[in-house]
């Protein structure tokens, strides 16, 4: 039996990875879930095991954030199902063509960028606005990256940059719609961030092993990279905040960064 009163939750690109762990945070505090994915083989799995282990409602949904009627399906199908959201975490994929660098970036990299980061998350937070009967507390997950862009995540780095200004904007005008906040997450032992080391390790011709040594786990004094755990707790956390954190940028990355946020 699910609970009687469940929170509600919507969850983005969660079929592995960072979203399918926040999901889990969301499903461990007793919320019913949409998840979605480009892949909806992999998101119905997920919704399954998530469903299994936590006793709670998944719907899974097959969704491309870059493509607008995707979007606007997911919203819907959303409030729908559940008559309103209380919790929504946006978690992006990966640009096709990451790691690339600058020289080597088409124009056609930065459009997809500009949908899949921005664009798509302006058209989930005007929809809420719109459509949803009650004030969402809204996570976008993004990177410590974008404060010190790196040469290979270039075009990601510099177009998710905006989401900060996004998220401002929004948590000033409207109040009683949306609480807004930006997660900028350090490194994770994740699919996708092996990905991205293998592709470029095998660009410099170096063992993947190495490269994520030094490249990843180094960059934090504490030697490693952050653990699921403490990605769920500093996830249920943000949702337990106060009203009062609203619109802020929050840095968790076990100090891989040097940038200090004013």
């Amino acid at each position: 039996m699910y609970s009687l009163n469940p929170c509600r939750g919507l969850v983005t690109a969660a079929s592995r990875g960072i979203g399918y762990i926040a999901s889990e945070a969301l499903a461990s505090i007793g919320c019913n879930l949409i998840i979605c994915s480009r892949s909806y083989e992999r998101i119905l799995k997920a919704s399954n095991t998530l469903s299994e282990h936590y006793n709670v409602r998944v719907e899974p949904l097959e969704c491309d954030l870059r493509v607008k009627d995707d979007i606007i399906k997911l919203i819907d199908k959303a409030i729908e199902v559940y008559g309103g959201l209380d919790y929504v975490i946006v978690n992006y994929g990966n640009p096709s063509r990451e790691p690339i660098l600058l020289h080597e970036s088409e124009w056609e990299d930065w459009i997809e960028a500009s949908a899949l980061y921005l664009a798509s998350t302006a058209l989930i937070i005007k929809l809420l606005v719109e459509k949803n009967p009650v004030k969402a507390t809204v996570i976008l997950i993004s990177s410590f990256t974008v404060a010190e862009p790196m040469p290979p995540l270039v075009v990601a780095d510099t177009v998710r940059s905006g989401l900060s200004r996004l998220v401002r904007v929004a948590a000033r005008e409207y109040p009683d719609k949306i609480r807004p906040l930006l997660l900028l997450l350090g490194s994770f032992d994740t699919p996708g961030a092996r990905s991205t080391i293998e592709a470029l390790a095998r660009k410099r011709g170096i063992d993947p092993g190495e490269l994520w040594k030094r490249e990843v786990e180094s960059l934090s004094p504490l030697g490693r990279v952050g653990g699921r755990e403490e990605l769920i707790d500093m996830i249920i956390l943000l949702l337990k905040s106060p009203e009062y954190l609203n619109g802020s940028s929050i840095l968790f990355d076990g100090s891989s960064s040097r940038i200090a946020l004013p």
